[in-house]
């Protein structure tokens, strides 16, 4: 960190915050805005300074943030040689006749396309932040919680009494807003999520031809696609349960309504078959067979006894889910252990070092907070809650399938706790609404029902 840094820390961050208060200021009318907005993104900018800070000071090799800054400062170096050379650094073309151009990509750290996009991305905010890795990330930050925010008025628009609920689980996770906030994949990623589903929302709700509800959620499901497709192949089918079981909640006779579940679960099932297959058949990386191969060439990256495990490379973490093989029936044993890893690990014993211990204790927050629910509901009444609310329901079909994802191909509770974030938000918010939907009438939930519906405050 140069003095330059510093001082454009220093610089940036009142700039971030200005950009907030003027927002508020813009829906002073909304009690949403006044009374969380600031809250979230003081959240997420601290978040950010500790982030560069781990990786600056504690994490000195750098990690992929420093790798994607570095990629992202010769994408803008490029410029020099015109900007023929820099668009075609900029699209990756390997099959170029100009050799400064490809002097410039074999030079860079990260040859996959899904990098690219993280890395151009980047290389926006970096530009904007002088070329500091501080400022830039400052920038990501402010931008990445126009996300959050939008996926924290979601949630509030389905449930406008949950609101303090939505705000801890959406905006204070602490694992959240620290790998969510800084100049990384997942950073972007948690931010396309919240505005593909808040702007999906609206189009479902009868905008169907609003230009600007649908630009977004194109654009967002493209980016999320090319940078982590599983996450939307997770997400799709908790959308699409949310709201078939919605519709099936709006027929009137009972009967009716609970015979329509099995045929509505079938249906989304084939819906899910069908779009894993033509994903497979259209590009083979995403096929099951390629699924397992890039999962096993994962394990076997973060996995390896004797070999890179060392703290100083963010390899000293290693798990395993034991031995398996590669059919339906061995992913399925292991699915619940991969579930498992990934929103209760490491436990306390497995702890082995200071990063290691905070993920230890959120998981473990985490893990008491889950049965604490499930038996103050009993296991009857939370299997109901699940079962007869779709909004919970898609966000634990979302949690537990990305949950199985990252867990299955992590190996390395390093890299765990900064893939796992994106179901972390649905999670917690997945029970503490199942939670909410059973508590006995006391005073405390006489005052929420007193709040003002979500159609009271101005929309945005």
């Amino acid at each position: 960190m140069t003095w330059l840094d510093a001082l454009l820390l220093l610089l940036y961050l009142p700039i971030c915050l200005g950009i907030g208060k003027a927002i508020v200021i813009g829906y002073k009318d909304n009690p949403l805005y006044k009374k969380w907005f600031m809250k979230g993104l003081w959240a997420k900018l601290l978040g950010c300074i500790g982030f560069c800070l781990v990786y600056t000071y504690y994490y000195d090799y750098g990690g992929d943030t420093r790798g994607y800054f570095n990629d992202a400062i010769k994408l803008i170096n490029s410029l020099e040689h015109g900007t023929a050379v820099f668009f075609e650094v900029l699209l990756r073309n390997y099959q170029t006749s100009r050799p400064e151009v490809l002097n410039i990509l074999y030079t860079m750290t990260y040859k996959a396309p899904m990098e690219f996009y993280t890395v151009n991305l980047s290389s926006i905010f970096i530009i904007l932040g002088f070329g500091s890795y501080f400022s830039a990330s400052l920038l990501i930050a402010l931008f990445s919680y126009w996300g959050i925010w939008s996926m924290f008025l979601f949630f509030v628009k389905q449930k406008p009494k949950l609101e303090k609920e939505f705000a801890i689980s959406i905006l204070f996770i602490p694992s959240v807003v620290f790998w969510g906030s800084g100049l990384s994949k997942d950073t972007f990623i948690l931010c396309f999520i919240g505005l593909f589903l808040y702007h999906l929302n609206h189009l479902l709700s009868g905008r169907f031809l609003h230009p600007w509800h649908t630009i977004v959620v194109l654009l967002t499901g493209f980016l999320i696609f090319k940078i982590k497709a599983y996450v939307l192949l997770s997400l799709f089918p908790a959308i699409l349960l949310w709201k078939t079981l919605y519709l099936r909640n709006k027929i009137q006779v009972n009967f009716l309504r609970v015979l329509a579940l099995p045929f509505l679960a079938l249906f989304g099932l084939i819906a899910i078959i069908y779009s894993l297959n033509y994903l497979g058949t259209h590009d083979p990386k995403y096929s099951i067979d390629n699924f397992m191969s890039s999962a096993q060439s994962m394990q076997g990256w973060h996995y390896v006894e004797g070999e890179n495990t060392s703290a100083e490379y963010g390899r000293g973490s290693s798990y395993s889910l034991g031995e398996y093989d590669s059919s339906t029936g061995g992913l399925l044993k292991v699915f619940p252990s991969a579930v498992n890893v990934t929103l209760f690990r490491p436990y306390l014993w497995e702890v082995a070092g200071a990063a290691m211990l905070a993920q230890a204790l959120e998981s473990l927050v985490f893990m008491i907070l889950s049965l604490y629910i499930i038996f103050k509901l009993g296991p009857p009444r939370f299997y109901k809650a699940i079962t007869n609310d779709s909004l919970i329901l898609m966000c634990l079909v979302f949690a537990v399938l990305f949950a199985f994802a990252v867990g299955f191909s992590a190996y390395n509770f390093g890299a765990l706790s900064r893939y796992k974030i994106p179901c972390m938000p649905f999670f917690l918010a997945g029970l503490l609404m199942a939670y909410r939907s059973y508590l006995p009438a006391t005073k405390s939930t006489s005052k929420l029902a007193q709040k003002p519906t979500f159609s009271s405050y101005n929309s945005v």
